[in-house]
């Protein structure tokens, strides 16, 4: 009788490896896609950044572009305030 039962355990034992050995392969087979996928994504990604950065200039050349003309208008405008400014302002006298 006790030869089946240990017989029995080992069988179990054995089921029991076998049930615990499928998450381990899945999660050793995520561990290698993620492995693998690293590579790819610095490959993918450095071209990426490259073409954001384009895009980045581009938006700030033009955006440089279009403010340009508002600024020099703005500060053409504060020139001629403050020359008028100055040459009609009275001097106070004290006294």
């Amino acid at each position: 009788m006790g030869t089946a039962r240990d017989i029995a355990l080992i069988f179990l034992s054995l089921e029991a490896l076998v049930i615990a050995l499928v998450p381990m392969v899945i999660i050793a087979g995520l561990a290698y896609g993620v492995f693998r996928l690293t590579g790819l994504a610095r490959v993918y990604l450095r071209k990426a950044l490259t073409y954001t950065q384009l895009a980045y200039d581009y938006v700030e050349k033009a955006s440089v572009a279009v403010a340009a003309p508002f600024i020099k208008a703005n500060s053409s405008v504060r020139q001629v305030t403050a020359i008028v400014q100055r040459l009609t302002r009275r001097e106070r006298t004290h006294g």
